[in-house]
């Protein structure tokens, strides 16, 4: 934004476009363009924007009004969306659930579409919106506000904190503005850079669970025996026939020296 000791250099931008068009500004003109642009940009943003008008065929051929740099900004990035994209961020406000960043014009147009879009007709909710919000767009415009953008918070935390992201991603909302809603830095899900030190991230709850199943299982293996293979089987039958043999002839000499010893 634009302070006090900014107009000296705020006053030469005119003059120099001016220049371009063979036109001299009046300091009229450029106490207008401070009451409306003071408080939105500072000079190398207007700088830029007046820049980027000179150099567009179409509105490059006038002398910019401040209506012009704010529709340069806009376009820029950060301005207001046309209004097919802004139904597509609409819809997700009948979403109890969902989260969405929308502008103020957006949100206020969805509220008056609801009640048709509650009844079901979808082509009507969506004539609806779009009359009220261009009918908004143009009315914020006439009064030189830039676009206000906001999330709409819906139930499901999870959505919340992907609808911040986005609207960070997309430079729509500062970082400090969502802190509340975005994952701590040092999440425990968060990889962690390679310093050439092992840390041990802390286990989730699923992964201690899923360790003492596996140390369950196998201290169940060691206890039960693996089934015999057919080698083992055979040589386990094969000393049980010669145990009972063994057996068999241990009795046999039992009685034959009964009968001798006998009278």
């Amino acid at each position: 934004m634009l302070c006090d000791h900014d107009r000296k250099a705020f006053s030469d931008l005119p003059d120099e476009v001016g220049e371009t068009y063979g036109q001299r500004v009046s300091a009229r003109l450029k106490q207008t363009w401070w009451r409306l642009l003071a408080a939105r940009l500072d000079l190398p943003t207007l700088r830029q924007v007046l820049d980027g008008h000179l150099l567009d065929a179409e509105r490059g051929r006038y002398f910019p009004r401040p209506s012009d740099v704010i529709a340069v900004l806009e376009r820029a990035g950060g301005g207001r969306p046309g209004p097919d994209e802004a139904w597509a961020l609409a819809i997700d406000t009948f979403d109890e659930a969902a989260s969405v960043c929308v502008t103020e014009e957006i949100l206020l147009a969805a509220t008056a579409a609801a009640p048709v879009w509650e009844r079901g007709d979808r082509v009507g909710a969506r004539m609806a919106f779009k009359s009220a919000y261009e009918r908004l767009v143009a009315e914020r415009r006439r009064q030189g506000q830039p676009p206000q953008w906001r999330l709409s918070l819906g139930w499901d935390p999870r959505q919340r904190t992907e609808a911040a992201q986005r609207a960070v991603a997309a430079g729509r909302l500062s970082a400090e503005a969502v802190r509340h809603l975005l994952p701590a830095p040092d999440d425990a899900r968060t990889p962690k850079r390679l310093t050439g030190t092992v840390v041990a991230l802390p286990q989730t709850e699923e992964d201690a669970t899923r360790q003492q199943l596996q140390a369950l299982r196998e201290r169940i293996l060691r206890a039960v025996p693996p089934p015999p293979t057919p080698a083992s089987a055979h040589a386990e039958a094969r000393r049980a026939h010669i145990a009972q043999r063994k057996r068999t002839t241990a009795k046999a000499v039992e009685r034959l020296g009964v009968r001798r010893g006998a009278p």
